[in-house]
């Protein structure tokens, strides 16, 4: 895996942070490797752009968390709930590429 910004250079451009992105959300599901999640802990702390994103994300997946584990939520929002959030984030995602 490869993100194009190293610690210390320029913002990402559309694409790169698109593909920024794509690990970030990964990174806060827990669904990377060591190696990986170390490589997304150097962008991250180089890259204020994603930074900022991580933060942003970090927050909406910790507030859903503890909305859906605060007593018994009603059959099927949960789902619902993260296929809106899937959603959300192809759409973050086309806009800033286009």
């Amino acid at each position: 895996m490869s993100i194009e910004n190293e610690p210390g250079g320029d913002p990402c451009d559309a694409g790169a942070r698109a593909r920024s992105l794509d690990r970030i959300y990964h990174y806060l599901d827990g669904e990377l490797e060591p190696r990986e999640v170390e490589v997304i802990k150097a962008h991250l702390a180089g890259c204020t752009d994603c930074s900022g994103e991580y933060e942003i994300e970090a927050l909406l997946k910790e507030l859903v968390r503890r909305s859906c584990t605060a007593g018994s939520a009603p059959e099927g929002l949960r789902e619902r709930i993260r296929e809106r959030i899937v959603v959300e984030r192809r759409t973050t995602i086309i806009r800033r590429l286009g």
